[in-house]
């Protein structure tokens, strides 16, 4: 599960943004979920804090959910864990914004991430990317948006149209992303959706549409959530192992050798 040390010299921070919808908060998981090795200490992880607007020790299961929900956790606390292995000097900045039950696709009867919805997701994540930014501005660091970890497309896959319309809201969704979010290197790196028993052909069409824009896009990475352990209560949501292997996933693309 550890990688080697990193080089000594590589002691750059860097920035990786969370957001998607339930797999990517951690739905039903808090600290009594957390395997040992994720219980440590934080090290040079922090996580921004909108109640406090400020960066914070990261705490899996005390501060990586949303505000509502802070004991929540998921692929950012062994994100974390593996950066620290790798990047013992190197500070990393996280910010997460997640939310259940949301749709990439625009929606004047829900939450949804499309950029053209205004006072909706996006620009609720925006903010807090801004001010995050702005505050290691204020304190002298310099922190480039590494990466962003998107896990979502459970919601799409259940209505067909919006299904059909994933790719196209993707690919426009990942350029917004760099634009406004990162810059031109950032890397998008893509949780695929599982295929559930009994699931209808939605599920299909958004894990094809993410996975064709991850092969015409080489800054975009992929990790296939199929295989990953799921709460047995619902049979979607991913169990503190399966966050543990995407956050592995997340990490093993964003940070190669």
């Amino acid at each position: 599960m550890d990688t080697p040390a990193a080089d000594p010299a590589d002691c750059n921070p860097a920035m990786v943004i969370v957001a998607g919808q339930s797999n990517a908060l951690g739905y039903t998981l808090g600290a009594a979920d957390l395997p040992p090795h994720l219980t440590g200490p934080p090290g040079p992880v922090k996580i921004w804090s909108p109640q406090d607007q400020a960066f914070v020790a990261m705490r899996p299961g005390a501060n990586t959910g949303s505000p509502n929900n802070p004991q929540t956790w998921g692929p950012e606390a062994q994100f974390a864990y593996r950066w620290r292995q790798g990047h013992a000097c190197a500070p990393l900045y996280v910010v997460k914004y997640a939310r259940g039950e949301t749709g990439l696709a625009a929606d004047l009867a829900a939450r949804d991430w499309s950029p053209q919805s205004q006072g909706d997701l996006w620009d609720a994540a925006t903010a807090e990317i801004d001010a995050a930014k702005a505050a290691l501005t204020q304190a002298g660091v310099r922190a480039p948006v590494l990466a962003v970890l998107w896990m979502q497309g459970e919601t799409d896959a259940q209505t067909p149209a919006k299904a059909r319309a994933y790719k196209t809201n993707l690919a426009a969704f990942i350029t917004r992303v760099r634009s406004r979010w990162g810059d031109g290197e950032t890397v998008v790196h893509i949780g695929q959706i599982d295929r559930p028993e009994r699931a209808r052909a939605g599920w299909e069409t958004v894990r094809t549409a993410q996975a064709a824009i991850t092969a015409a896009d080489r800054k975009t990475t992929l990790t296939d959530t199929d295989p990953f352990d799921r709460q047995p209560s619902d049979g979607v949501h991913l169990t503190a192992q399966g966050q543990v292997r995407l956050g592995d996933g997340f990490y093993e693309r964003a940070v190669r050798p």
